[in-house]
C-alpha cells in the first residue's frame, strides 16, 4: 500500500482526485480537520481549562452569572 497526500486546493489537484477516483483500484480516503474553534475546544477540555459542574442546576446558575 501506498500513502499519496494530496493538497486539494488548487484545480489541477481537484482533477487529479476525480481521475482517481474513476480507477478500481484506488481508495480514496479524506481526512477532515477540525475546525480551529473545535481544535481551541479539545486542548481546553485536555488541559481542564474548562467549566465543572456537579449538576445541571449548578451548571445554569454559573452559565447566568
Amino acid at each position: 500500500m501506498t500513502t499519496i497526500i494530496i493538497n486539494d486546493k488548487s484545480t489541477g489537484a481537484k482533477k487529479m482526485i476525480e481521475f482517481l477516483k474513476t480507477q478500481s483500484y484506488v481508495t480514496i480516503v479524506e481526512e477532515r480537520i477540525p475546525s480551529a474553534s473545535l481544535m481551541k475546544s479539545i486542548n481546553e477540555a485536555k488541559t481542564r481549562k474548562v467549566t465543572r459542574t456537579k449538576n445541571t442546576s449548578d451548571l445554569l446558575e454559573k452559565l447566568k452569572s
